[in-house]
């Protein structure tokens, strides 16, 4: 058996013997806690140094678009045109080239191109780099009509415009006037009428039996048959009915109630 009392000095000796530690990092500085001061300076100076660099971003982005001409005009690209000439709407749209792109006014360009009679509507954009887009819907005529000009078209919202000649187009009757009732009335039949059937009719009128009534509209036919068609409403079913009608014998046709259509012979 061991001494104990030896083992007990030794126990007191080891015990006693100074435990080593690390060596101090001189350079280590605890870090100090940041202030509410301290906090709001540095989000401040966060925030102007974001500042001038958004500014500095935005004064090189100017310089490329405006004053290198990286991104000057080059062409205009139109589309969407059938009747106008193309360099009808160069010309009305007056794009100045070797300008920068992003100094064009869209919207001035569309109002000039939209001036021209036959354009219904026309949308302007840019596509980058160099190009100016001008797109163009044109009015969709419906009718002739007999102004103190000479003959003009007639579209399906009543606007009387000058244009190409239109081969196989009814002629309208009804003197037309913007937002006319009768005049309305008598390009809203047209307009809804089947390829077929348009072709057949010759003239077409209107009349207002009250003011504010609607349009009574009355078709002639090329082979000089009459149709009768009442107001402009229900008028897949009122063609429908027109066209088994015109397979009989007659003079009139009235189709202005669909439902009990006649004929006079």
């Amino acid at each position: 058996m061991g001494r104990p009392g030896r083992a007990r000095r030794g126990d007191r000796a080891l015990a006693e013997r100074p435990v080593a530690r690390p060596p101090r990092d001189p350079e280590r500085i605890p870090p100090r806690p940041v202030s509410r001061e301290r906090y709001r300076r540095r989000r401040l100076a966060a925030l102007l140094i974001g500042t001038v660099l958004l500014v500095g971003l935005a004064f090189g982005a100017r310089v490329l678009v405006y004053d290198a001409g990286l991104f000057d005009v080059e062409a205009v690209q139109v589309t969407g045109t059938a009747t106008v000439p193309e360099a009808d709407v160069l010309a009305a749209a007056a794009v100045p080239t070797g300008v920068p792109l992003a100094a064009i006014d869209t919207d001035a360009v569309a109002t000039r191109v939209a001036a021209l009679p036959p354009v219904e509507s026309v949308s302007v954009g840019r596509s980058w780099p160099h190009t100016v887009t001008v797109v163009v819907t044109e009015r969709v005529p419906v009718a002739t009509v007999s102004t103190a000009q000479g003959p003009a078209l007639v579209d399906r919202s009543g606007v009387v415009y000058r244009g190409a000649p239109a081969e196989g187009l009814p002629r309208l009757t009804t003197t037309p006037r913007s937002g006319d009732p009768a005049t309305l009335a008598a390009v809203a039949v047209l307009a809804s009428l089947p390829d077929a059937l348009r072709a057949q009719v010759e003239t077409a009128g209107a009349s207002v039996v009250a003011p504010g009534a609607p349009g009574q509209v009355t078709l002639s036919l090329a082979d000089g048959k009459e149709v009768r068609w009442g107001t402009p409403d229900r008028d897949g079913e009122k063609a429908a009915a027109l066209g088994a009608l015109l397979t009989q014998p007659g003079t009139v046709y009235d189709v202005t109630s669909p439902d009990l259509p006649t004929i006079r012979r």
